[in-house]
């Protein structure tokens, strides 16, 4: 091999690898997600000085943001409802829901808590397409049909914008799952490991 080649090689052994969102180390370890970038004002349509609080933000608009000890929500490039929003631990080491296991209940129920709360406050304005309408629906795409490695719950305030987008968010589908589904699973394998423990 000539000695260009060899150059080659060592930098792509070296150069983080990226797919579905997130990037990897050479052992293929998370080094950042796509939401982390966002988090930190990373990503080039939503910076940090335009950033204000979810609610506050003009509707239809991605310039809104919300951050706890543990999660981050805001509206996604491609809103598919009224109201819909991308609720996001801000670990990035859970890839998706295939990657949960009882330990996660807490976050799962924090992870709606937000939602909850964060929709609320945006259907409560006046110019939110689904003033006061109370019709939430909460949902994870399972792999490989999820779009970015990186855990994040879909938060809607009904209806949505098409026919086509119902399908695609339909939970109990192959693609697709209730936040409720998934909390129940987690919850049945946390009793069969206490059973198993006895």
């Amino acid at each position: 091999a000539s000695a260009m080649g060899v150059v080659i090689s060592l930098l792509s052994l070296q150069a983080p690898r990226f797919a579905k969102g997130v990037w990897y180390d050479e052992r293929g370890r998370v080094e950042r997600s796509v939401y982390d970038d966002l988090r930190v004002g990373r990503h080039p349509e939503r910076p940090l000085s335009r950033r204000v609080p979810l609610d506050k933000a003009p509707h239809p608009g991605f310039d809104g943001y919300f951050e706890d000890d543990l999660v981050m929500a805001f509206v996604p490039n491609k809103p598919c409802a009224s109201e819909h929003l991308l609720i996001v631990p801000k670990a990035n080491t859970i890839r998706s829901v295939k990657h949960l296991g009882p330990e996660h209940l807490e976050l799962m129920r924090h992870l709606r808590e937000v939602a909850v709360e964060q929709l609320e406050l945006r259907i409560a304005r006046s110019d939110s397409p689904t003033h006061g309408d109370v019709r939430f629906e909460f949902s994870f795409h399972v792999p490989p049909f999820n779009s970015i490695d990186h855990l994040h719950l879909h938060a809607f305030a009904l209806p949505f914008d098409t026919p086509f987008r119902r399908i695609k968010y339909y939970p109990g589908t192959p693609w697709c799952i209730s936040w409720d589904q998934v909390v129940a699973h987690l919850t049945n394998m946390g009793r069969a490991a206490a059973q198993r423990r006895r």
